[in-house]
């Protein structure tokens, strides 16, 4: 018997094989070999916590979504957030951010600040005027486009207007709105994040996020950074995303026309309090909606119910189609509560400043037939109240 051909049963598994390939194949080799021609670190591909060829693949197209120069994938959205706050740290005395900024986002800036003892933290706004009042002076501004969870919009116009005179960046985490509905870098933003776990992934079933810019040497910095802490989205996961940024535009708009549908429905209903939508015309940002978005509003409904907190909790036990989970902007509706999960960790006074009451109840609106999910909610508010 010959001995075992160990050399041929490695090496034969490396030879390319010549296709046409319609899908790009995964990469998942962790290592690369050497080139001779010298590549810029940000480019080479050498080892995959730096850089891999699906993840570069992936973030190309993300750059055409956002129309920006440049895009960085992160294995989740707070991943991100942490990358680009060590890279702002240094030069940072000032911070403003929206009060409305998702809970983790709030408290990393509240941890990473505090590693230096000489950067100011202001939250400010809702109501805008505070927060335009409160830039000057500032380094960095933090906003969403669609604040969590009562969908406020700030005036991002004017905001990134005030930093052109002041000389602050402009960081806005689109998640909720997507490139599809608005993007932050043509308006003049500098800095855009994302967590694709939400609507770019869309299907509940991988995490990740981004950073994108049209900040040349930006891109350089926080790269090293993504290097450094290891936090590149893997092969597969990046696989996951691009396949759900194929369809992001079809899926955004079934499901931000479904919530204007459902929205109006809430606003007749006698059990519901108030509903928070900006595409209806009584929600207190809708003129500045209607300025920057072309005529979709996104997919997220809020509303307050009546009785509060065991009401909401009757009406999320009660749901059958809807499943009452965490996240948003999957396949699947979803419904959350934000008073005990998502701003658990903000005072009552805040909470109550912010209409984030006790029986206030976030809907993300799926790709179900729109009729299933009305029947679905309409059983649930019935049963909220009994």
């Amino acid at each position: 018997m010959t001995r075992y051909n160990a050399t041929g049963a490695i090496h034969s598994l490396r030879k390319p094989i010549e296709a046409n390939d319609i899908i790009a194949p995964i990469s998942i080799s962790a290592i690369y070999r050497f080139i001779e021609v010298t590549t810029p670190p940000v480019e080479e591909i050498k080892y995959s916590r730096e850089n891999n060829p699906t993840v570069l693949r992936l973030e190309e197209a993300l750059a055409a979504a956002e129309s920006a120069k440049w895009c960085l994938a992160f294995n989740t959205g707070m991943s991100a957030i942490s990358a680009l706050m060590l890279n702002a740290l240094p030069n940072t005395k000032r911070i403003v951010a929206s009060r409305l900024l998702y809970g983790s986002t709030r408290t990393l800036l509240e941890k990473i600040t505090s590693l230096r003892g000489d950067i100011e933290l202001e939250y400010a706004g809702p109501p805008w005027d505070e927060l335009l009042s409160a830039i000057k002076g500032s380094d960095l501004v933090f906003i969403e486009t669609v604040g969590n969870p009562t969908l406020r919009i700030p005036p991002i116009d004017e905001i990134i207007k005030i930093c052109g005179q002041e000389g602050c960046t402009v960081v806005v985490d689109n998640t909720f709105a997507t490139p599809v509905i608005y993007r932050p870098v043509e308006a003049g933003a500098d800095i855009v994040v994302e967590s694709m776990t939400k609507y770019i992934g869309g299907h509940n079933d991988v995490l990740g996020g981004l950073l994108c810019s049209n900040h040349i040497k930006l891109k350089e910095s926080i790269w090293e950074w993504r290097k450094l802490t290891g936090t590149i989205i893997q092969p597969l996961d990046a696989y996951l995303v691009a396949r759900g940024l194929k369809t992001l535009h079809l899926r955004v708009k079934y499901s931000s026309e479904a919530a204007m549908e459902i929205a109006k429905w809430l606003a007749d209903r006698p059990e519901v309090v108030k509903v928070h939508y900006p595409g209806l015309p009584d929600h207190p940002d809708h003129s500045i909606a209607s300025k920057l978005f072309d005529g979709l509003y996104g997919g997220v409904v809020s509303f307050e119910i009546k009785g509060g907190a065991v009401a909401a909790k009757k009406f999320l036990n009660a749901l059958k189609t809807i499943v009452p989970a965490p996240s948003l902007g999957g396949t699947e509706s979803i419904a959350t509560y934000p008073y005990e999960s998502s701003h658990r960790n903000l005072s009552e006074e805040e909470k109550r400043k912010l209409e984030i009451t006790p029986g206030l109840i976030r809907l993300s609106v799926g790709l179900e037939n729109v009729e299933d999910l009305i029947a679905d909610i309409e059983n649930a508010l019935k049963t909220s109240q009994s």
